[in-house]
Formats: structure tokens, sequence, C-alpha cells
């Protein structure tokens, strides 16, 4: 067998060996994997690399010598950080573990002593460590056992025989609660005159010991020393904090913390969101048919940069000189945003017919099949539950309202930086895009993209109302923005190929799956804003409005009466309620004990006959307070309201302008449950077998109704007079003049009258009581 004599010795090759083979004398300079370089001794040939097998497979193959220790250079070292520029250290360490691994130094033919032939691995291992420790290098003959092993697990490595580098403690030995007080006190002092850092430490001192007295004895055993809490200022960089100015100082103090922006690795649809407001730019047609400025809020999602839901709302001032009540986007309009993305988008009458799903590149079909409220009218927009929400820090994203909406469908929020649009980049270039795709092809209203370049009389165009515009936009989304390809978006598996976002949709919906989310009325109801009232006999009040039950739920509010407090923590006897001020003629009391909702409607709902919202109704709550009234005056409120409308529709429309419109009232939401059809499940009726009812008396007093008709009577016969009667005569009495009136009959419908009355007139009780006890009560209107 080829390489079984003696002098081979396979084994202990290594790099920097003398080999022969080939009937030449070759040095090994590296080994990756199964190739061995090979360089030839003796002549200026260029290195060879052939097989391991191959080589101490030949018939002439031998180890010659050991080999010597490979100058480490930067190849060997790359790639294993802060070992660069160590080479010497880890040709030495080489060195060292051929001459445990073979008992021959390299570039030596001779053992030395403690390596002879006849030791074992671990009495060479001993020697080495006694030869390092009369070097001054102390390292246990365990130490460099494990070393040969790494050493040998790394392919004969040198860069693994190197000590890494220890990462510095950020800190050093202060205890970390100590070092968040100072990063508190500091961010506290943001906005503050400047202070030095004595004082700061004296600041975190008190913190520690009013934080940590329960716990420790002393809690200023947790501050370093003077010059020590110096030097952790300057190292953690608060130092340098202190010295900017007061305006630098609260600009970094509202910046959010790690992550925020960048490029994230984002693979399904949902992942990461992105919303933002902006001016629309766009004028349209208010409520009192004048002029008025738009915004829009989007939410986009990075996955397919498609478009979950948008929002066009009024944005105006208060007007102090008519007391108009200033609008803009507000926390309740966020929350019917986040409900358009949980629902598809229907194809509105008049809408292109390429603007459907069914003509688009989604996948309809899987669509349909997985969510049945995928139908042929529903428009090309893909629906993306939103995981995450990248957003600016206004006011309507920080509300209470939109963080408890978020928490409820379990959304996470992640602010950007003030100032910062890189933030959320692609809310931002929606903006772009917008307003040159859409926003200047709309006929009337498109105020340019500066005073300078905005043309002249747009106010006096015949400009569309909010709601219009909320369909033109949605309009172009599903037709032409989710259909147009986008250089950004890219198959994986076909990068060649420029995909639009629908496309883009199809891709990832493919890999992550898709799984319906659809919402209850019930559920939908939490998106509303929430009131805590206290519920009476003459009902409740919201905004000095008075709701009432329903009657078919007039019971369950009895119920909640009966239980008196709700119990909730820190809401003592206080209830919730829901309602949606673009709406407010209905809201829902929620009993939390059964999770049922109680329907009520407003008092005075039927003066109301045009809409109307409670942006309205307190403008012309402050319209009535100014003329010497009370804002409780809800009646007189009300009636003021009412007359609005119709002077509205009566007067003449401004010259030049189309008549006023219905006030703006947001998106409808779906919060009424579906009315069951009667008549589902029955089969056609033969309208030919229907057969006539006798009618029956409306009170058990009224008179009996009159006999058959008997039989034979279809031929009657001619009365004395010689005329024929009529064949239903003798169901009528004769009323004659001198004909004796029926006592009977003559009695009966004044007691029926009587009867009926009393049953119109009796009032349900609820309380069971007497009939003065129900004066005044919540049924009555």
């Amino acid at each position: 067998m080829a390489g079984t004599h003696g002098n081979r010795s396979s084994g202990s090759l290594s790099i920097g060996a003398r080999v022969r083979w080939q009937e030449r004398e070759w040095e090994v300079v590296a080994w990756q994997g199964p190739q061995v370089t090979l360089v030839p001794q003796g002549s200026g040939e260029a290195p060879q690399a052939v097989s391991y097998r191959w080589l101490v497979g030949g018939e002439d193959f031998a180890v010659l010598g050991p080999g010597r220790a490979p100058a480490a250079g930067g190849g060997v070292l790359r790639g294993w950080s802060g070992q660069e520029g160590r080479e010497e250290e880890a040709a030495l360490w080489q060195a060292r573990m051929v001459e445990i691994d073979t008992g021959v130094a390299p570039g030596r033919s001779e053992h030395g002593q403690g390596f002879e032939p006849g030791t074992t691995l671990a009495q060479r291992c001993a020697a080495m460590s006694a030869r390092l420790a009369a070097d001054g290098i102390r390292c246990s003959a365990h130490t460099l056992a494990d070393k040969r092993r790494t050493w040998k697990a790394a392919g004969e490595n040198p860069a693994v025989l190197l000590p890494r580098p220890r990462d510095k403690r950020p800190g050093g030995f202060t205890d970390p609660r100590c070092l968040a007080a100072m990063q508190e006190v500091v961010a506290r002092r943001a906005r503050a005159s400047d202070v030095t850092i004595d004082l700061v430490r004296e600041e975190v001192e008190d913190v520690l010991r009013a934080r940590y007295a329960a716990e420790l004895d002393d809690p200023a055993a947790l501050l370093p020393s003077r010059s020590t809490f110096y030097l952790r200022m300057q190292e953690s960089g608060l130092a340098d904090i202190l010295a900017r100015p007061t305006r630098a100082r609260a600009a970094l103090a509202s910046t959010p913390p790690l992550p925020h922006g960048g490029r994230e690795i984002v693979l399904r649809p949902g992942q990461v969101t992105q919303a933002d407001t902006t001016p629309l730019r766009i004028l349209a047609r208010g409520d009192d048919g004048r002029p008025i400025s738009t915004e829009m809020t989007v939410l986009i999602d990075v996955a397919s940069h498609s478009v979950c839901a948008l929002m066009v709302t009024p944005n105006c001032p208060r007007d102090t000189g008519s007391g108009q009540m200033g609008q803009a986007t507000r926390a309740i309009d966020l929350a019917l945003m986040l409900a358009q993305a949980f629902a598809p988008w229907p194809v509105m009458p008049g809408w292109d017919p390429l603007s459907a799903a069914a003509a688009s590149s989604l996948p309809f079909g899987a669509l349909r099949a997985a969510d049945e409220r995928f139908t042929k009218a529903t428009a090309a927009r893909p629906v993306v539950r939103p995981e995450l929400i990248v957003y600016d820090q206004g006011s309507p994203y920080v509300s209470e309202h939109f963080t408890a909406v978020c928490d409820r469908l379990r959304i996470a929020r992640r602010p950007a930086r003030k100032k910062t649009p890189s933030d959320k980049p692609l809310a931002e270039h929606f903006f772009t895009t917008l307003a040159h795709r859409f926003s200047q092809h709309v006929e009337h209203g498109w105020q340019g993209r500066s005073h300078k370049k905005r043309g002249r009389g747009i106010e006096r165009m015949p400009l569309y109302t909010i709601a219009e515009l909320q369909q033109m936009a949605q309009e172009w989304v599903a037709l032409e923005y989710q259909q147009t390809p986008e250089a950004g978006l890219r198959d994986p598996f076909r990068p060649g190929i420029v995909l639009s976002p629908n496309g883009m949709y199809a891709v990832q919906v493919a890999r992550s799956g898709y799984r319906p989310m659809p919402l209850s009325p019930a559920q939908n109801r939490f998106f509303l804003l929430p009131r805590w009232v206290t519920p009476g006999k003459n009902g409740f009040m919201i905004n000095h409005r008075t709701y009432q039950p329903v009657t078919p739920d007039a019971g369950h509010y009895r119920e909640i009466l009966l239980r008196g407090a709700s119990k909730l923590p820190g809401r003592t006897d206080k209830w919730e309620c829901r309602f949606n001020p673009y709406r407010p003629e209905r809201v829902w009391l929620h009993d939390h004990t059964a999770d049922t909702w109680v329907t009520c409607d407003f008092r005075l709902r039927h003066l109301l006959t045009d809409p109307w919202t409670a942006d309205m109704w307190a403008e012309h709550a402050e319209q009535h307070q100014a003329a010497d009234g009370s804002e409780q005056d809800e009646e007189a409120i009300a009636l003021a309201l009412a007359q609005r409308d119709r002077r509205r529709r009566s007067r003449r429309p401004p010259p030049g302008r189309s008549g006023a419109e219905p006030p703006f009232q947001g998106l409808e939401l779906e919060t009424e449950q579906p009315a069951e059809d009667p008549y589902a499940g029955l089969e056609e009726f033969d309208l030919s077998t229907l057969r006539p009812y006798p009618a029956q008396p409306i009170s058990p007093l009224a008179p009996a109704p009159p006999p058959a008709l008997p039989s034979g009577t279809g031929g009657a016969e001619p009365s004395a007079s010689g005329q024929t009667p009529h064949p239903l005569a003798a169901l009528f009495p004769d009323d004659g003049e001198g004909s004796p009136p029926d006592a009977s009959a003559a009695g009966a419908p004044a007691a029926a009258d009587e009867v009926v009355e009393a049953e119109l007139l009796d009032d349900f009780d609820p309380d069971g009581g007497d009939g003065d006890e129900g004066e005044g009560d919540v049924w009555e209107m």
C-alpha cells in the first residue's frame, strides 16, 4: 500500500514542514480544507496546490522534518477583530503548539528536554508550562492542552492562540443604579440652566437616598468618589451634554431611545408601518360653503410600500370673530384610519373598473378563499394588519385614546425623532408622490407647491367637499399608486423585474400567508372616543347632552341602574361609554360585567333631522352662552342647530360657488348590528292562494263581528220595490232615520275608545312602583 513505510509520517504534517514528493523537496506553506499548498525548495517556481490524499498517497511521500512556525501575516489574522499587528506573537505561539504536538520545535531537528519521542502529550504540556514559567509567563499545562485542542479544531490557525482583548466594561466598577441616576438627573436638567458636575453629584446622591433607602442601610455607598464620578461623567458623555447650549440639550433629551429610523429587515406585510400627517395643499368646501384647507394622514407598509389607510380632514384655525371652532386631525381621526387597515376598501360608484382587486395583480382568488369580505366590488388595495407603527411626536399620536386603541389591537408603537423626516422616509416620499401624481390633477382647489406658483382665483372655484376628496384619493391609490411599478420593489428570486406595491404584496403574502381579522360592530365601538358617565333614571350626560336607552335595551339599562356602581379601579360609580363626535346622535354604554353594550340615543334626536356633529353643537353652545344663555339648556341649543340647517337649505347659495354641503362627518364605521331579514329562508309564496282574513277587534269590549254570509246569497231575490238587493246587504242593519239605534252597537264605540286611550296612555313602570313614581322616568320623552 502506498505510503506505509516507516519514514512516512503523515500525521505530523503541518504548515512549514519539509516533505519529499515526486522526487523533489517541498515546503508546506498553506493548508486549507483538502488542499495543501507546496513550494519547491531551491527554485523560484510558483507554489502548487495539491490534494491532501494525492499528496500522502504518493509512493515517495515522506516528511523530512517538522514544520517551522509560519510568519502569521495579515491574511492569517484577517477577520479576527483586534488581532491585526500581532503577527510575531502569533508566530511564537504557533511554534510552541507545533513543539507540543510533534515534540520538535520548528527549524530544529533535535528534541528538547521533556519532549523526547517517548513522552506523552500531557508531559509535553507540563514541560512547556515549566519553560514558560522560567520566562515569566504563567500558563498551566491544562491551559496549554486547551489551547492545542482549539488550535487543532481551527485547522492550526495561529489566530486562535492569541488572547482576545477584553471589552472595556462600561462604567467600570460603578454600580449600574448610580449610572442610571446620573443619566436621569442630566436628562431632567436638559431644559434648565447649566449646572456644574458637583451639583449633579449632589442630586444623584439625593436620588439614590430616596430610591434605595428601604433596601440599603447607606445608599450613598453606591456613589463613587468625587474623582471617579468626574471620570464616569466624561466617559459616558454626560459632561459634554452639560456643556452644550440649552436648545441642543433639549433636542437631545427629546430624542427617543434607539432604534429609530435606518434600514430594517422587513420580511412580511405589516411588520413595520409608518404614519405621518401633512397639509394637502388642496382647498375644499367647508360646512358653510366657504373654502377650507385640508390635511392628510397616511399609513404605509414598509415591506410592500402599500397604502394601508389614508384620512383627509379639514384644517382650519379658530375664528375669534365668528366663534367658529378650529379643527385639525385628532385622535378619533387616527382611530378611524386604523379601522380602514383591517377591512377591504369597496369600489364606489363611478370608479374606474380597473380599480377593482379582481383586475389587479393581487392574488384575488386566494384572498377571496381566505377572507369572505373580498368580493368583485373590492378595491385594488391589500388588507395589511400593522404590527409596528413608526409615528412622529404630534399630539394626536401620543394621545391616550390612540395609545389605548393600539394596545387593544396589539400594535406596537415607536416614535420618530423630532425634525428628522428620515425616520419615516416612505411616508414623506408618499406626500411628494401625492403632490406630483394626484394633487396637481385635481381640477379645482390645487394651491400649488408655493405661493409664487399658486393660480389666481382659487377661492372662487367650485370646490370639492372633503368627502369627495377622500373618495378621489382612495380611487387614485387603488387605480394608480398600488399598480405602478417602483424601482425599489424587487422580488429576491427575480431581481430583474420591477414590481408594483400590489405585486410586491402578492410575492410576500405567498410566503408569509394571510390571516383575516374582521372586526365586529361591538369591537369597532372601541375605536370611538371614551367617556365615563354616571347612569341615572333620566339618562346620563355627555357634553351637556342627555342620552337615554332605546326601547329594546331598556331592560338592560335598568339592570345597570339596579347594579349601582361599576366597581372599576379608579372609576368608582362611573361606567364606560363610547361615542363618535362626527355622529353624536347615538352612543353605546359598555357593561363590562357581561361585555355587552346598551344603545342610547340623544333625548332630542327627533328635533335634529339633518346631519350634525359635536363641533357644530359646541359652536352653537358658545353662541348661546354669548347671548346670556346656559350651555346646559340643550333644548335651546338643539332648536338653534335645527334652525341653522333649515336656513342653510332655504337660503340662496353664494354666487359662483356651490351651495353648502352636509358637515364633515369623518369615515363611517360599522358600529350597528346588521338587521335580520325576517323573510330570510322562506320559500316563494303563491299570491293566488291568499284569502282575506276577517278583521279583529281592537279591544275586548268591541262588538262581535257580524255573522258570516249565508250560502245562497249570491243569487239575491228581488225586494218588494222590485229592485235586486246588494249581495252583502244582509251584513248591514237598517240605518234609516226611523229605525231605532241598537243599544249594544251604540255603546260599544265609546267603550272601545276608552280602552284604546287607556292602553296608549298607560306608561310602563320599570321599577314596579306606583304611577307617581314614574314621573320624569327615563322612558318618558
